[in-house]
């Protein structure tokens, strides 16, 4: 059974299916036959398609539109991806589509949608050509023992030098409305292997974000990590897979299937951010992480704050029970660090340590 894509924040584009483009303005359709789309004749003519079998393609055709289309002309084209469920069955984060319908009537019942929810754009560069073409690259943060002694490094995004700055945490955002999340995210995720593998020796715990959401096959796209990891000659036992602070842990079935998929391959996991949002004690017992990390305003100040250290405390209370380890994460005082260290949180990561950095620098070492 074919199925639609359905625009929808949680659910990521798949990586194979059949694009289509329909359109009145006789400018948008001299433009679609340019790109060598296949014009569908039996719909009167004004249906173009393209099968893609893999991400490149997909990105370089919504590229190439975008770029060729004036604003003016993205309300008079309209697009439709459908998928063929048999050939990716492995869907389990919810629906992803609706059944095909009839599509004569270019409607948003069958599937249809404007073109604009594909053409995100971060400041002046285009979503989809940011992805293609890797504009990124991880930069790495120290994470220490309470002592100061290097523990690993956390990998986290940032533009290349050479091009325009990007926040994260926006370009994900923005991502997430063109369903090209889970693209952005593997690349990511793959910019952090290239780095390690370049940087860091084996033996040094190697910290990487993910969105669960983008995983809608995790034993898949785990074989993808795993074979990545261990083609660079790294050991995927040194990696920590960490759920970020943006994506709402809804869907504990899910995550669950995560944990339990990439741990069978020696990866082990991080929960981020504990105490903000969705981020909470009982979610962390539910899934019990590996690591537990604590959010920033949990920490800074904690060495001043009654209510700060009740809750550290509890937190490494619940850890205990299953085993997690906690990182606390924005020690950035001298003080705050000497107040976590007595109470026993055994990880730390600030700019106490050191700042993000394009190669590792060395941790702080106290006294």
């Amino acid at each position: 059974m074919r199925q639609h894509h359905i625009c929808n924040r949680r659910l990521p584009l798949r990586d194979a299916g059949l694009l289509e483009f329909a359109s009145d303005d006789p400018k948008v359709c001299d433009i679609l036959d340019e790109l060598a789309l296949q014009r569908d004749r039996e719909k009167g003519g004004r249906v173009w398609s393209a099968t893609y079998e893999e991400p490149a393609p997909l990105l370089q055709l919504v590229t190439a539109l975008q770029r060729r289309l004036a604003p003016e002309q993205y309300r008079s084209l309209r697009c439709r991806i459908t998928y063929d469920d048999a050939n990716d069955s492995g869907s389990d984060n919810g629906p992803a589509a609706c059944p095909e319908t009839d599509s004569s009537a270019y409607g948003k019942e069958d599937g249809w949608e404007s073109v604009e929810f594909l053409f995100s754009r971060v400041g002046n560069d285009r979503i989809s050509d940011l992805i293609l073409h890797r504009r990124f690259t991880s930069y790495l943060q120290p994470i220490v023992r309470a002592d100061g002694a290097l523990f690993g490094y956390e990998f986290l995004l940032r533009p290349l030098p050479e091009h325009p700055p990007f926040r994260p945490a926006e370009l994900f955002s923005i991502a997430r409305e063109s369903g090209l999340h889970s693209f952005l995210d593997r690349e990511a995720r793959n910019s952090a292997i290239r780095v390690a593998a370049r940087h860091v020796p084996n033996g040094i715990k190697k910290f990487v974000n993910f969105l669960p959401s983008s995983l809608y096959r995790p034993t898949s796209f785990l074989q993808e990590t795993v074979s990545a990891i261990r083609s660079s000659g790294m050991d995927p036992a040194d990696f920590v897979f960490e759920v970020v602070e943006t994506e709402e842990l809804h869907d504990i079935r899910h995550l669950s299937d995560i944990f339990k998929a990439y741990r069978g391959q020696g990866i082990r996991l991080a929960m981020d951010d504990l105490g903000e949002g969705h981020a909470t004690l009982e979610t962390m017992e539910r899934l019990q992480p590996d690591y537990i990390k604590l959010e920033r305003d949990m920490v800074q100040g904690c060495h001043a704050s009654l209510l700060k250290q009740s809750l550290i405390e509890k937190a490494l209370e619940r850890a205990s029970r299953f085993g997690g380890t906690v990182l606390a994460e924005g020690v950035d005082d001298e003080k705050d660090w000497r107040y976590l260290r007595k109470a026993g949180v055994p990880l730390l990561q600030g700019y106490l340590f050191g700042r993000p950095s394009p190669v590792p620098v060395p941790a702080f070492v106290g006294a």
